[in-house]
Order: structure tokens, then sequence, then C-alpha cells
């Protein structure tokens, strides 16, 4: 008995020094964008029109979400300002989806997964805002995408210290952080790599569903799954799988659904659900298929 609690402590203590690094970047990296430029991203976005298909704003709109380090309740609030703003609601939509599924935190936490899906990963985040920007603009044309009547325009920013930014991230993070790396030591330990290869690596493109519906129970908080799907990729889980996994699961995690059901209402929030999964089995069988 006391073996096997040496082993999983060893686990957990491998894994933790493998990711440690990367989640202390990823914080610094979220807190000085939070500090520091929080208020420039929401200058910029509001500085944000456009006529015709106006794909240009569309893609900057898609990049500062992916910039914005606020949680999707965070997010709320200034989506709200932008809209009372008169800013295109397709422009909010863009900026959106990307802030939902990436921020400068999480893109930092998946470097340890490697390059190759660092880069994925921030490509389709991206894509993943324009495409919702784009189908925003030529499906709901003159319809309403976010319900904002019940939100004031108040955009200020709090005052932030970084030190202060900091250890919120740290405090917020790290209970996360250690159920996922002590989860991936017990995996590690218990789970056979042949079962983790036969749920995903034996069965590419089924891998890519399993992963995308796997996500919406499991999926609690970004730093959280990195460590798992690290050991996952090493027993057998295709890069698809994984980054299906790493989009469908921040589009439907509890906090962020009940922050985007409150601007969306019930119709647009079905919507969301179905653009946000489809676009999440669809990006990981492409992957999959340029990857492997």
């Amino acid at each position: 008995m006391m073996r096997e609690v040496v082993m999983v402590l060893s686990g957990i203590w491998f894994q933790l020094r493998l990711i440690a690094p990367y989640w202390a970047a990823g914080l610094a990296a979220g807190s000085i964008v939070s500090v520091y430029l929080s208020r420039r991203i929401t200058s910029k976005m509001a500085a944000l029109s456009a006529r015709g298909l106006g794909l240009p704003q569309i893609c900057a709109a898609s990049l500062l979400g992916i910039a914005s380090p606020l949680c999707m309740f965070g997010t709320v609030p200034v989506i709200a300002a932008l809209g009372k703003k008169g800013l295109p609601q397709y422009l909010l939509a863009a900026f959106m989806i990307s802030s939902v599924l990436l921020n400068p935190n999480l893109l930092m936490l998946t470097l340890v997964l490697g390059r190759n899906l660092v880069l994925a990963r921030l490509v389709c985040c991206f894509l993943a805002g324009v495409l919702a920007g784009l189908l925003a603009r030529l499906l709901f044309k003159g319809k309403e995408i976010f319900s904002l009547e019940r939100f004031s325009a108040d955009d200020r920013v709090n005052k932030k210290t970084f030190i202060l930014d900091l250890l919120k991230a740290f405090r917020i993070t790290a209970p996360y952080l250690l159920i996922g790396i002590t989860l991936t030591a017990l995996v590690d330990r218990y789970i056979p790599a042949i079962w983790i290869y036969s749920l995903f690596g034996a069965r590419r493109g089924l891998g890519v569903l399993f992963a995308t519906t796997l996500s919406i129970p499991l999926y609690a908080c970004g730093g959280g799954v990195i460590p798992l799907i690290n050991a996952w990729l090493h027993a057998g889980m295709g890069p698809g799988d994984a980054l299906a996994f790493m989009l469908g699961g921040p589009a439907t995690k509890i906090n962020s659904l009940s922050a985007v059901k409150m601007i969306l209402g019930t119709k647009n929030f079905l919507i969301y659900l179905a653009y946000c999964l489809t676009f999440a089995a669809l990006a990981g069988l492409a992957v999959e298929f340029i990857l492997s």
C-alpha cells in the first residue's frame, strides 16, 4: 500500500515539475495583459467598424478575443459595453468565440504539448472566431444576436496591480492544476496505455468524436486538463483528438455556458453550442489528418 502511495506521489511530482514552468509563464503573461493591456484591447475593439463583409475587422476582433485574458464572466460586461456603443454584433460574436476558447495563459500552458499543437490550437481558435463573425454577418442580418438590455454600458476597468492580479490567478488556477496533475498520475499508474490507444489512437476519426463528447463533462479548467491530455498523447491519443478536446471543453464548461446563456438567450445559445461542438469536431478531424 505504501509503495503505491509513493509511486503516485512520484508521478504527481514528475507532472508538477513538467508543467510548473509553463504554468508560471502563463500566469505572468495573463496578468501582464490583464493589468497593462486590457484597456487597450477594449479600446481597439470599440474602434472597429466595417462596411461590406468586414473580413479584416472580423479577423482583428478574433485576435483581440484571443489576447483578452478575461474569463467569460469578465468578457460579458465588455461585450455589453461595446454593444451599447454600437459595435456591430457580428464583431462581438467573433470576439466572444475566440475569447471563450483561448487566452494568453492557456496558450503558454499548451506549450507542454509541443509546438505543433500550440500552433494548431492558436490557428483553430482564431478561425473559430472569424467563421463565427462571418456567419453572424451573413445569417443574422437585421436580427438580434446578443440580449444586452439588462446590462449597463459601464465599461470601466477596475484598477489592478500586477502582483494582486497574479495572486488572484494563482488562487483560481492552482486547485484545478493540482487536481489535473493528481488525475494524470493516477491514470499513468492504473490505466493501461492500451485502453487509451483503443479509445483514441486505434479509431482514427471516431477518436475525435469521442474526444469532443468527453470534453463536455470532463473539461473543468484549461490548466487542469493539460497534464491529462499530455499523458493521453503519450498513450496513443492523436493530435486531432487532443485539439477537439481543447476546443470543445472551453466552449461547454459550466462557467462559460452560464455566462454565454446570459447574453445570448435560449435560441442563440443552442446555436452557439451546435457551432462550437461542430467546429471542434471538424477542426480535430482536419488536424488529425494533417499531423498524423
